[in-house]
C-alpha cells in the first residue's frame, strides 16, 4: 500500500468509527466551527432550488463562455437577494444553485418572496443584460424542511458547503414540473403556510380591478405518493413588500 493509499485508508476508517458530529443551529456563521470532516450544521429551512433548465441548449447554440457567464450573472442576481434577504446560496450542480432560508415556518414566506424577486429580476429587470444569452429557461422549487451541510472544503467560506435533506429533493422535484411562464412552484405545506398578500394579487379584468388567486394546483408523483403543488407567474420588483 503506497503511502497515499494508507493516508486515505486511515482517514477513512476515522470517518467510519467516528460519530458524524454537527451543531444544531439558524445562524450559518456557526459553521466556520465545524471541521472539514465528519461534521457538520444541521438547520431548519425553507430552500428554493434554482434551475437552468436548458444549459445543454444554450452550450450549443452560444458556447461554454457564454454559458459560463450566464451562469455568474444568475449566480450574482441570487446572491445579492440571498444577501439582502437573510438567506445563502450553496452552488448545487453546473446548472443549478441552492439558496435556503434558516429558520421555521416563518422562513416560508421570505422564501417564496426571494424567488419571486429572483423571477422579476431575471425575466423583468435585468432581462437586457441577458440578450446576448437568447432562449434561457430557468425554473425555482420551494419546500420546508430539516437540512444538514457538511464542508467540502478545509476553509471558513459557508459557500462551500454540501446539503443534504428530504426537502432539498421534493424542492428539486417541484422544479422539473415548472416552466415558463410558471417560474415559481410551492409544496402544499408552504402555499397552505402563506399569508393572503402571497396568495392574492389585484388582477386589471376588464378594465376592472379584482382581487384573484395567484397559484394554481398541479397533481404530481414524489415517492411514488401523489402530492399537489402550486405554481405562478407572480413575480415582485425591489421597491414591493
Amino acid at each position: 500500500m503506497t503511502d497515499w493509499e494508507k493516508e486515505l485508508s486511515d482517514k477513512l476508517s476515522k470517518y467510519a468509527e467516528d460519530e458524524f458530529n454537527y451543531i444544531d443551529t439558524k445562524d450559518i456563521s456557526k459553521a466556520s466551527e465545524i471541521d472539514y470532516g465528519c461534521s457538520g450544521v444541521y438547520t431548519e429551512a425553507s430552500v428554493i432550488y434554482f434551475e437552468i433548465k436548458n444549459l445543454p441548449y444554450i452550450l450549443k447554440e452560444n458556447g461554454r463562455r457564454k454559458a459560463a457567464k450566464a451562469y455568474t450573472m444568475l449566480y450574482t442576481i441570487i446572491k445579492s437577494i440571498a444577501d439582502h434577504t437573510g438567506a445563502f446560496v450553496n452552488c448545487f450542480a453546473p446548472n443549478a444553485l441552492l439558496v435556503v432560508y434558516p429558520g421555521k415556518e416563518e422562513a416560508n414566506k421570505d422564501a417564496v418572496r426571494g424567488a419571486m424577486r429572483i423571477s422579476y429580476s431575471v425575466s423583468e429587470s435585468f432581462k437586457h443584460q441577458f440578450k446576448e444569452i437568447p432562449g434561457m429557461e430557468f425554473a425555482m422549487g420551494i419546500d420546508h424542511g430539516h437540512i444538514m451541510g457538511t464542508k467540502n472544503l478545509s476553509d471558513n467560506d459557508n459557500d462551500h458547503l454540501s446539503w443534504f435533506g428530504t426537502c432539498i429533493y421534493k424542492a428539486m422535484r417541484i422544479c422539473k414540473e415548472c416552466a415558463r411562464p410558471f417560474y415559481v412552484g410551492v409544496s402544499g405545506s408552504i402555499y397552505h403556510n402563506l399569508d393572503e398578500d402571497l396568495r392574492i394579487a389585484e388582477r386589471r379584468i376588464l378594465g376592472i380591478k379584482k382581487k384573484v388567486e395567484i397559484w394554481t394546483r398541479v397533481s404530481y408523483q414524489f415517492d411514488n405518493v401523489k402530492k399537489h403543488l402550486y405554481q405562478t407567474n407572480h413575480r415582485i420588483s425591489f421597491d414591493e413588500e
